[in-house]
């Protein structure tokens, strides 16, 4: 068994705590993710939009998140990252946890 402590800030460690959309979530997208969807009005990075409560024709509430996690699971198509290396399941369940754990700043 280690000793070695966890970094609750780590984007990449899943944690039981609510996580942190500026500290866990936002490092997961790297820039070239961002300057692809910018374009598309998906502003991956930005806090406001993607906590949004109001639903769509598809999920009854938070579709902009929603939307985003279809897509970086391959629900939805095209799949995210476009053309890139897909995320890791850990990646997917940090993202998955965040929306879980009521969109937390």
């Amino acid at each position: 068994m280690s000793d070695a402590k966890q970094d609750p800030t780590s984007p990449r460690q899943a944690t039981n705590a609510p996580l942190s959309f500026k500290q866990q979530i936002v490092p997961l997208f790297n820039a070239q993710d961002v300057s692809c969807m910018n374009p598309m009005g998906v502003h991956l990075t930005n806090y406001t939009y993607m906590s949004a409560a109001a639903g769509d024709g598809t999920f009854p509430d938070h579709a902009n998140a929603n939307h985003v996690y279809a897509r970086l699971t391959g629900a939805e198509t095209p799949r995210m990252p476009r053309g890139g290396t897909y995320w890791s399941q850990d990646e997917l369940g940090l993202f998955n946890q965040w929306m879980q754990g009521g969109y937390q700043p």
